[in-house]
């Protein structure tokens, strides 16, 4: 499987950062801890092409259909607050320098932005201190179309925090 270079240079970015030193001490009870429960078969068998198979990692969730080609995949970054806040800034200006196209997505969390990619798309967003990115891979560059097909998605993911 080869990964999109620009993709998993913002994953690493967000993720190995020296604001790691910024962390916010481990969630309180009650937290969101599990990203695949936030969303259905429902939300996702349109956007997969079939019924979704979850698979959890730690504050992350992927998910694929059968027969389908399809992969979206969710991370919630481990920092919050002004680290999160700074991460996503530092990513959008990276993205920018990196010559890629982003598009503000309004509407989504308090603030997020979105890019088309060769396999794909890539959507980060932030809502009350907490960061979290998606990653549609298609096996096809990634088009308007599966954009608002991820919109309603991410929405009703970045609505649980």
């Amino acid at each position: 499987m080869k990964i999109q270079p620009i993709s998993f240079g913002l994953v690493a970015m967000l993720m190995l950062s020296p604001l790691a030193a910024y962390a916010a001490p481990p969630a309180p009870a009650g937290a969101i801890s599990d990203l695949c429960a936030l969303l259905t078969a429902d939300d996702l068998t349109m956007l997969l092409g079939g019924t979704p198979i979850a698979r959890p990692g730690e504050d992350s969730c992927s998910w694929t259909a059968s027969g389908s080609s399809k992969k979206l995949s969710a991370v919630k970054s481990p920092k919050t607050g002004i680290a999160a806040d700074m991460a996503f800034s530092s990513a959008k200006k990276n993205a920018v320098k990196s010559g890629v196209v982003i598009t503000k997505e309004d509407g989504i969390g308090d603030d997020a932005f979105a890019h088309l990619a060769p396999l794909g798309l890539m959507l980060l967003m932030i809502k009350q201190g907490h960061l979290i990115q998606m990653q549609y891979r298609t096996e096809a560059p990634g088009t308007p179309k599966d954009l608002d097909m991820i919109r309603p998605v991410a929405k009703k993911l970045i609505a649980a925090f």
